[in-house]
């Protein structure tokens, strides 16, 4: 599937990526040689889809700026192919690194990848694996520990149980369930064994990024006066002791990805538009 519409001196592509395990991409290209292409990672599961409406704006203003952007559905999420369940993080990096290459077929501009929650832990993980380049990251929010984000999703799942009457499983319970290899239901999607022991294993380590890529974090706060929290200071600290270049700066707003609809933090985007991308 491909379509390219004019709208505003940017040209719109939609179409699949990949033949193994095709993956829906949105593309969003200035109608000169662009400057930069990003591409944005999603976050998990619910998140995606509450956070749809303020990335598609975001994407159209970079692209109105000079920069492609490519919007990208992982396999089994979205608009792609294939189903939750099926789904592990090897095939996602294999989405990654084919819209990598896809969009340098194109355009051999420098990489940023973009991602938001997990798609930001993601993205980390990618600099480490990618034999093509990646210059900078963009990360919205992001999740520094996969087990952690995984036991609370798993949690999220325990509590639901509870509040509809049914017997609670413990989270032990769960991952062993998952190791083994089972399917269990989390936020309304199918969790594999297989996906849930990727995210797991997952960890923002310093050791693993390039000192040459610069990293622009931008983290929600409650105001403009509060402090980073510890885990989030302590997961900068150790980038900057290994060489990395780390730009933090704060938002303020509405957690769009907590929201039971869909919503738009101005603040962030605000902040996003201010950096050098």
């Amino acid at each position: 599937m491909r379509g390219v519409i004019e709208l505003s001196q940017i040209d719109t592509i939609a179409e699949f990526i990949g033949s193994d395990h095709p993956a829906f991409s949105l593309q969003f290209w200035p109608t000169e040689t662009p400057k930069a292409n990003i591409i944005y990672l999603p976050p998990f599961g619910e998140e995606m889809n509450r956070c749809r409406s303020m990335v598609a704006s975001q994407a159209r203003w970079f692209a109105r700026q000079g920069s492609s952007c490519t919007i990208l559905d992982y396999f089994g999420t979205g608009e792609s192919h294939g189903e939750f369940e099926d789904a592990s993080l090897e095939i996602w990096r294999e989405n990654i690194a084919n819209a990598i290459q896809r969009v340098r077929e194109r355009s051999d501009v420098p990489i940023t990848l973009w991602g938001l929650r997990l798609g930001a832990l993601i993205a980390f993980d990618c600099i480490s694996r990618q034999s093509t380049a990646v210059n900078k990251l963009l990360l919205w929010q992001p999740v520094t520990s996969g087990k952690l984000f995984l036991t609370q999703m798993l949690r999220q799942r325990t509590a639901s149980l509870m509040q509809a009457g049914k017997e609670a499983e413990t989270t032990e319970q769960m991952k062993n369930a998952l190791a083994a290899g089972e399917t269990i239901e989390v936020a309304g999607f199918k969790l594999g064994g297989v996906l849930a022991t990727g995210i797991d294993r997952l960890t923002l380590a310093a050791s693993s990024a390039s000192p040459g890529t610069t990293i622009f974090w931008l983290e929600h706060c409650n105001d403009e006066s509060s402090d980073l929290n510890m885990k989030t200071s302590k997961a900068i600290a150790e980038l900057r002791e290994n060489g990395v270049t780390v730009a933090v700066d704060t938002f303020v707003g509405e957690p769009v990805w907590q929201l039971h609809k869909r919503g738009e933090c101005g603040n962030l985007l605000e902040k996003t538009r201010a950096l050098s991308l």
